[in-house]
């Protein structure tokens, strides 16, 4: 079995999801005095070759150098702001209004923290990730599966392929909304992981790595896998500190957003630490 491959495999899969990388902790940001390192992660929802989409999944994944605590902090993509030289709009439209340097300056001055590097997949590569592994195992709940006919009536614990897998994760239509979404991010990371860790799926791991190559754009260094493998071991997803953007649903013109509550926004981004 070729470990090393393998966690690789994983680091990049985690990627796609929700932006979740273990890769991190290797990454020196381009602040040199900073305690910390600041990931921006996006998920892309491409139209066309000639249409980038929209960002529809923004987080930021904070890092302190020094304890090695993780926060999480996500961003609905119908939150009302003022994108960078552009005027006011939903955040997730930074991307389509201009690039990814756009992006980052919306977030950055929205939330007055810096972005050291960014990750961006498509959401196509995400379920292309998933069928090469053969889908994963996640316990589905019925209510989502009730008016997803997509699911094909899976509810329960389910085999899921990718493009179920995506209508899954990406569900925020209930009570839940935004809380529920992550919630299922975090359990589509576990069950890939134990997909991928597989004995059955250790062939996989190599195409798995040529889509990586292929389909993600990040301006992190190079990875060195011998230090991956070492930092993989015994890593919880469920003890990083997470955190949502929270704010009042409304329609303006016809058009829904979130309008943030910036004195709660300010204490999350407190709490989450990551200006330290």
């Amino acid at each position: 079995m070729n470990r090393k491959l393998v966690i690789l495999g994983v680091i990049g899969i985690l990627v796609l999801v929700v932006g979740v990388s273990l890769s991190y902790l290797l990454f020196i940001p381009k602040t040199e005095s900073s305690e910390r390192v600041n990931i921006l992660f996006l998920g892309a929802d491409a139209r066309s070759p000639q249409d980038q989409g929209y960002t529809d999944s923004i987080n930021i994944l904070s890092i302190d150098k020094n304890t090695k605590n993780v926060s999480i902090l996500s961003i609905p993509r119908d939150t009302r702001v003022q994108i960078a030289g552009k005027g006011v709009d939903k955040i997730n439209s930074a991307y389509a209004y201009g690039d990814i340097n756009t992006t980052i300056d919306t977030v950055e001055n929205f939330l007055n923290v810096r972005i050291d590097y960014y990750i961006l997949v498509d959401f196509t590569d995400f379920k292309e990730m998933v069928d090469t592994l053969g889908g994963i195992t996640m316990n589905v709940e019925p209510h989502i599966s009730a008016v997803r006919p997509e699911l094909h009536g899976k509810t329960g614990v389910s085999k899921l392929t990718g493009d179920e897998a995506l209508i899954y994760v990406r569900f925020r239509q209930d009570s839940e909304s935004e809380g529920g979404r992550m919630k299922r991010h975090r359990e589509a990371i576990s069950a890939i992981i134990n997909e991928a860790l597989n004995p059955s799926n250790i062939l996989q791991a190599p195409a798995v790595l040529n889509q990586l190559r292929e389909n993600v754009k990040t301006d992190i260094p190079p990875l060195e896998t011998t230090v991956i493998e070492k930092l993989v071991t015994g890593f919880n997803i469920d003890n990083a500190t997470t955190g949502v953007v929270t704010g009042e649903y409304t329609h303006i013109n016809g058009i829904n957003y979130m309008i943030p509550d910036m004195n709660k926004t300010e204490e999350t981004v407190i709490k989450l630490g990551l200006r330290n």
